[in-house]
């Protein structure tokens, strides 16, 4: 028979071998050339002690970027209502020209021959009793043609009232993202001036951050918008820097170019792939490409590989960077907390 410290010893052997039997998930997942928690306090203890101005600073833009987030939120879900009011008033506007052409069509033919098919129906009725189901038959007729055009009425002025409050509210996002857009590159201005307080301490840590690279140069700025809802009931699957357009954009780890080129989506855009570890790492809207990028070229950690930009269906707002991060089956998974052990600037 066991004794107790032998069964909580087995206990402890079985737990650990189902902990190591367990798959791990995509979400949350750490590429293997991330730096540990330590290393990264460590790090970020160090710029923030040199660099206490910058982070005011950068906390002001990420609240900017935060709030310009959850508005582009707000305004793909509208959108979406736009698109769908759209749809309907389009489909009511088929069914009013129908219905209109039908009752245009019947009140012609009563104006050329009204009174005489009147006169026929009345000279027709051999009782009394037939003349008032004639007269009755008219009348249902005007009435009917009467409330179709009536309910049609309302219906239109409802969708083109909820059309306009809709294009209202539109218009009311896309003034506030404007408005965004102008304190971003008011402060982003400042930035620039003081990232040259940065700019010494970041050179001389990344070469110590083990094999792993922010994917933007400062000053930046982002928040987790992983699976956020986006237009055509997509989820956002990865994470957007925001930068000055023209900011340089590095490869995070030594790698080999998979895929340069362009999509309506994503504009133009690179897949870079670590071989050591299959992870693939994803960067969109750029506004150009760093010398030398192309299919198959191999990068080294910290390569320019492009520029900050917002090409593709990013047009109508600030340049960003979007980054995605693919585990080794192919699946996505959230850049944020990556992004967030690496992020130097607090």
């Amino acid at each position: 028979m066991p004794t107790p410290k032998r069964s909580l010893l087995l206990v402890a052997i079985l737990v650990a071998l189902g902990l190591l039997a367990t798959p791990t998930p995509a979400f949350g997942a750490f590429p293997p050339q991330m730096p540990s928690p330590q290393e990264t306090a460590r790090l970020q203890a160090q710029v923030a002690a040199s660099s206490g101005k910058l982070s005011a600073a950068q906390k002001e833009l990420d609240r900017l970027v935060a709030g310009f987030e959850a508005g582009q939120t707000a305004l793909e879900t509208l959108q979406g209502e736009i698109a769908a009011a759209e749809v309907r008033h389009a489909a009511l506007q088929e069914q009013i020209g129908a219905v209109q052409g039908s009752i245009n069509r019947r009140a012609s033919s009563n104006y050329r021959s009204g009174p005489a098919e009147l006169l026929n129906v009345v000279l027709g009725a051999r009782t009394f009793r037939q003349l008032a189901t004639a007269m009755d038959l008219f009348e249902s007729v005007t009435v009917a043609d009467s409330q179709t055009l009536h309910n049609i009425k309302q219906l239109k002025e409802e969708t083109a009232r909820l059309k306009m409050e809709l294009d209202s509210k539109k218009g009311d996002q896309q003034r506030a993202v404007e408005a965004l857009k102008k304190r971003q590159r008011d402060m982003q201005g400042s930035l620039v001036a003081l990232a040259k307080q940065y700019e010494a301490v970041k050179t001389q840590l990344d070469t110590s951050r083990a094999g792993f690279a922010f994917p933007v140069k400062a000053p930046y700025s982002f928040v987790d918008t992983y699976l956020a809802p986006r237009a055509g009931y997509r989820k956002h699957l990865g994470v957007d820097i925001f930068a000055i357009t023209g900011t340089p954009v590095y490869a995070v780890v030594n790698g080999v170019v998979e895929e340069k080129g362009v999509n309506p989506l994503g504009g133009n855009k690179v897949w870079i792939r670590s071989p050591g570890d299959n992870w693939r790492y994803y960067y969109a809207h750029l506004a150009g490409y760093g010398p030398g990028i192309s299919n198959g070229v191999r990068v080294k950690k910290g390569q320019l590989i492009g520029y900050v930009g917002n090409t593709g269906n990013a047009r109508t707002t600030p340049a960003h960077l979007h980054f995605e991060t693919h585990v080794p089956s192919g699946a996505a998974t959230n850049p944020y907390p990556i992004l967030k052990r690496v992020n130097l600037i607090r």
